[in-house]
C-alpha cells in the first residue's frame, strides 16, 4: 500500500502541471485573438461598422492606404467591414457633405463638418488640424431654423462670427445634436437652439 501512495503522488502532480498548461495555453490564444480582433473604429465614436458604403462614396489613398470617404467620415477596409476610423491629416476629399460650416472668408476660410477641419485644396478639401485661433464663421450653421443675433454690446462682425462659432461647439456637446452633422437625431434640434440662444445671450446678443 506505501508503494501504491508513493507512486501515486507524482502522477498526480504531472496531470495537475499538465492542467496548468493547458490552462495557459487557452489564455494565451484567448488574448491573441482579442488583439488580432479589427479595431473598434474611431475613439469615442458611436458609428457601427458597415458592411456595404453606398455608391456615392469616394476612395481617398493616403499615406499608402485606401480610405473610403461617406457622408464625412473616414472608413478602412477591416475584414470585409467598412471600420469608421479618425480622419487622416492630410487626405483630400474630391467635396464635402451638405451642411458643412464655413469659417472665415477667401482664400483663408476653413470648413468643418463632423468635428473635421478642412481647407480648399486642389481638386477638393485637406483634412487639417483644427486651428489655433479660430476665424469668424459664417451663419451656414443654421441654415435649418436660422436665429438672428443682434450684437447689443457693439461686438465686431468678426466677434460675432467667433462667438457664434463658440456656442455652436458648446451647444452641440451638451445636447448631443450637431446641425453639420445628418444623422443628428432631429428630435434634438429644439434642445440645441435653445442652448445656442443661452449661449449668445450671456454673450450680450440679442437672439429672436
Amino acid at each position: 500500500m506505501t508503494t501504491q501512495k508513493t507512486f501515486a503522488k507524482p502522477v498526480l502532480a504531472r496531470m495537475f502541471t499538465c492542467r496548468l498548461y493547458l490552462a495557459a495555453l487557452v489564455l494565451v490564444a484567448t488574448v491573441s485573438s482579442v488583439m488580432a480582433a479589427p479595431p473598434p473604429g474611431n475613439p469615442g465614436s458611436a458609428r457601427p461598422p458597415l458592411k456595404n458604403l453606398p455608391k456615392t462614396h469616394y476612395r481617398v489613398n493616403h499615406g499608402g492606404k485606401p480610405y473610403f470617404y461617406w457622408g464625412g467620415h473616414f472608413y478602412l477596409d477591416s475584414g470585409g467591414l467598412y471600420v469608421s476610423v479618425t480622419a487622416p491629416i492630410g487626405a483630400i476629399v474630391p467635396g464635402l457633405p451638405g451642411g458643412f460650416v464655413t469659417i472665415g472668408r477667401g482664400p483663408g476660410s476653413y470648413y468643418y463638418y463632423g468635428g473635421v477641419y478642412y481647407r480648399a485644396a486642389p481638386h477638393g478639401y485637406v483634412v487639417v488640424d483644427q486651428p489655433s485661433e479660430i476665424p469668424a464663421v459664417l451663419p451656414d450653421e443654421e441654415a435649418s431654423g436660422r436665429i438672428i443675433v443682434y450684437p447689443a454690446a457693439g461686438q465686431s462682425e468678426e466677434q460675432t462670427g467667433r462667438d457664434r462659432y463658440e456656442c455652436h461647439l458648446w451647444s452641440s456637446k451638451e445636447t448631443g445634436f450637431d446641425p453639420t452633422i445628418s444623422s443628428s437625431d432631429a428630435n434634438l434640434k429644439d434642445d440645441y437652439q435653445r442652448a445656442m440662444s443661452a449661449c449668445l445671450e450671456a454673450r450680450n446678443y440679442v437672439v429672436k
